[in-house]
């Protein structure tokens, strides 16, 4: 539970209009008494993100045992962002400063939390406003495929803070957080400014947020070749893997079981960096010296997990961790789609050239699977902890049983007909030199 206390920190209305003021009119010289500022503003919200998260979260584990609830305060930098994107907003106005968010194991979980929410709304201690499916992106989803519940609630205090609360399936979570990992890795800028600077990754993503019931043929080819322009898995996978390691060895060395509040860095290097604490003013004491001389300009971002394994941790903060995101899966099984597709309808170079293109990533995969599996062996912490062990041999497990499925899927797709003995030949010679251990594949 998230304890309560009072800031002791006030500010008049007037107070946050010229601040407001000031930050527009010289957003890239802002003064340090005005970052503090800011600061106190963001914990003003403490007490409302107690009573609004410690709500959710039991309701959300009464659905959903394997849910996943957290919260956190808007960056210092995001509400600087946003208030320069709305030049009316002021910034004690800003609706999402503190948020909660619930990733339910599917989309029907996902629905009945948000209408238990509405249903309740009379005995629970915070009401929602406005039209409660106004953005109810799930019904509705956006135009670049964002699917999401979004409510803004506000306390029935005195103190009535707004509250943000998220409520998504975790199918729609990955592909939200690859969304901002293509922004960090390609710098893309697509949560900012849409298909503006990258248009192709941006068609990438929007075909990605259809269930795989709605894709076409086309929609399959074009993953795959905006995926091998991008060389889109070889770059996510190799910072994945290096980042697995490295903070599966940061994580090991936290005692989990004393820790709720985590504070998460990473910059353009992908690298990531992960601090535990015990309690809401450490934390945030820290946030703000972290801030404060963040040279690197590395993005920072302190948020509030109750008993949280690693993957639950990676699954909340994939865009900052960098280790794991299930989407990539989907576009894996996109590639070996357009080669069996290929395959089966005698088109050969195209054949050859996804049928290769699948190879080299699962090899490097496998390769990177291995690696880790070594580290794991030689992680002189996790042998003091069996949660940390099993937690972590079954993540590795979990990862080749979900690859190998696609790989199985794929086999099963091609034809058997002996008329495709032209298919069957080039299939042959590159299965045969993958048998030998020869990793010769590459990108066409």
């Amino acid at each position: 539970m998230l304890a309560q206390t009072t800031s002791s920190k006030t500010y008049s209305k007037g107070d946050y209009k010229r601040l407001s003021d000031r930050i527009r009119k010289n957003p890239n010289n802002i003064e340090s008494a005005d970052y503090e500022m800011l600061q106190a503003l963001r914990l003003t919200y403490k007490d409302s993100l107690a009573i609004v998260f410690n709500t959710l979260d039991r309701l959300a584990h009464g659905i959903d045992k394997d849910c996943v609830c957290t919260y956190r305060i808007k960056r210092i930098e995001s509400i600087i962002s946003k208030l320069l994107r709305f030049p009316d907003m002021e910034v004690q106005r800003v609706a999402d400063i503190a948020g909660c968010r619930c990733i339910m194991t599917n989309t029907n979980q996902a629905v009945e939390l948000y209408e238990k929410i509405i249903k309740s709304s009379n005995k629970l201690p915070f009401s929602i406003k406005g039209d409660p499916d106004r953005h109810n992106y799930i019904n509705h989803p956006k135009e670049d495929g964002y699917r999401s519940i979004h409510l803004i609630v506000q306390l029935n205090d005195e103190g009535k803070k707004v509250i943000e609360i998220q409520i998504r399936s975790l199918e729609h979570h990955n592909w939200a957080t690859l969304v901002e990992i293509s922004d960090v890795i390609f710098n893309s800028k697509l949560k900012e400014y849409g298909p503006k600077v990258e248009p192709e990754l941006y068609e990438f993503h929007k075909i990605l947020s259809k269930p795989d019931c709605d894709l076409t043929i086309q929609d399959y080819t074009q993953i795959a070749e905006i995926s091998g322009k991008y060389k889109y898995l070889e770059k996510i996978g190799s910072i994945f893997s290096a980042n697995t390691i490295e903070l599966r060895q940061q994580r090991n060395k936290l005692k989990m079981s004393k820790i709720c509040f985590f504070l998460i860095s990473t910059g353009s290097d992908g690298k990531p960096l992960l601090r535990g604490f015990k309690n809401f003013d450490d934390a945030e004491t820290a946030y703000f010296e972290w801030f404060s001389n963040n040279s690197d300009n590395k993005n920072i971002v302190l948020t509030h997990l109750n008993k949280t394994s690693f993957d639950k941790l990676s699954i909340a903060y994939s865009n900052y961790f960098l280790t794991y995101n299930a989407t990539t899966l989907r576009i894996l099984q996109a590639i070996s789609i357009v080669a069996t597709n290929a395959y089966n309808h005698f088109v050969l170079s195209k054949f050859k050239k996804y049928y290769k293109a699948f190879w080299y990533i699962v090899t490097i995969w496998f390769g990177d699977k291995l690696k880790e599996a070594n580290f794991f062996n030689h992680d002189i912490d996790i042998r003091k902890s069996r949660q940390k062990k099993n937690e972590w041999s079954s993540s590795i497990l979990s990862s080749v049983y979900s690859i190998n499925r696609i790989v199985i899927d794929m086999q099963k797709r091609f034809s058997t007909n002996p008329f495709y003995f032209i298919m069957k030949l080039a299939k042959n010679e590159i299965d045969k030199k993958l048998s030998r251990g020869i990793v010769y594949l590459r990108r066409d």
